[in-house]
């Protein structure tokens, strides 16, 4: 589990749902792996799950590792098969993304980090210390591109 610096949550309530939209969807076959990452409003902790062999144990076990704390609002912000899940931070809100490797899910996490704290929008063009953001997270299922 990770903890993350306080900041207003009512951004980052906005960034669960962009983030859960953004990505791509997940398909249905034996060999798939999944991932998600849950994220708390109320303490701005989060935790991931990797390689499970389904959605619903990869949304579980994220769920789990993020209230193990006493965090009762745990929700998951993203989810995804054969890739990756990225989480990304200002001092006011949060983005998620999700794509088939590192880049692309960064890629969509800023995006929608910007959506809320437009200076994010630089670190997709190498600007990573103008846009005031940072990385929590990028995971990845072993197979993926």
């Amino acid at each position: 589990m990770r903890v993350m610096n306080r900041a207003a949550v009512a951004a980052a309530v906005v960034g669960v749902a962009v983030g859960s939209m953004i990505g791509a969807g997940t398909a249905n076959a034996a060999d798939e792996l999944y991932g998600a990452i849950a994220f708390s409003e109320s303490e701005w902790t989060y935790s991931t799950s990797v390689d499970a062999t389904s959605r619903e144990d990869a949304i579980e076990e994220a769920l789990f590792w993020c209230s193990l704390d006493g965090a009762s609002d745990c929700g998951i912000m993203v989810e995804w098969a054969n890739g990756c899940g990225a989480l990304v931070f200002s001092e006011t809100a949060v983005g998620t993304g999700r794509g088939p490797d590192r880049a692309t899910a960064l890629t969509y996490a800023y995006t929608s980090l910007a959506e809320y704290y437009p200076p994010a929008i630089l670190a997709n063009i190498g600007s990573v210390d103008l846009s005031q953001t940072g990385i929590s997270e990028v995971v990845c299922t072993a197979n993926a591109g």
